[in-house]
């Protein structure tokens, strides 16, 4: 029986301010109604460390994954199909702004890191639409590192529809090089990530649908 996938990426621009100023551990939350999921992530700026960051020059990359699988319980479960998307934050110093990248391009201002916070923890829906029948679950996976100047032009280019690298031709070898180096010294300078990763409860697909 043949399995066909849609994909459908879209932000929720609404998010409610938790009741509770209390920091929590970061968490990430995946959700399910009929074909679209949730993916939501919890006090990623909690412990102060990315604000810190962030403050003294270092953009984040927020790098998500969701994956719609079915359940074979007599078998390995089956990959179905994914889909993947980034969000870059990074602070204006001159500003005193936090700045919010997401997908296509979108530019977002934020005064506080309290509205920043909120912000982060925007939920985003995804149409994963599988047929065939059976049960299905979601695996959500969120990825946060830091950028380096080139890093971060990089991404931004891709986020715009630009894939061009952003350091390119003979000319610019020395800066390439330079910038290269920068990255190396940025990955292993023990520089704080964070890896977090949810699941949703199992679902049923009805196998009449076409």
């Amino acid at each position: 029986m043949s399995c066909r996938t849609g994909v459908v990426l879209a932000v929720v621009l609404a998010a409610v301010r938790p009741a509770s100023a209390q920091a929590v551990a970061p968490s990430l939350e995946v959700t399910h109604d009929g074909p679209v999921a949730r993916v939501q992530a919890h006090g990623l700026l909690a412990d102060g460390k990315f604000v810190d960051l962030m403050r003294s020059g270092f953009p984040l990359r927020l790098h998500y994954r969701l994956e719609l699988w079915r359940d074979r319980s007599a078998w390995f479960d089956h990959y179905i199909t994914g889909v993947e998307w980034d969000v870059v934050a990074r602070h204006d110093p001159l500003a005193d702004e936090f700045i919010v990248i997401g997908y296509g391009g979108s530019v977002k201002r934020y005064n506080t890191t309290e509205d920043l916070d909120v912000a982060l923890d925007v939920p985003y829906r995804v149409t994963l639409e599988a047929h065939g029948g059976g049960r299905f679950y979601l695996v959500a996976h969120l990825d946060v590192t830091t950028l380096n100047d080139t890093d971060l032009e990089e991404l931004t280019r891709w986020l715009k529809g630009d894939v061009t690298p952003a350091v390119s031709g003979q000319e610019n070898l020395g800066e390439a090089l330079a910038h290269g180096a920068q990255r190396v010294l940025v990955r292993i300078a023990g520089l704080p990530t964070l890896r977090l990763d949810g699941r949703s409860e199992d679902f049923s697909e009805d196998a009449s649908q076409p």
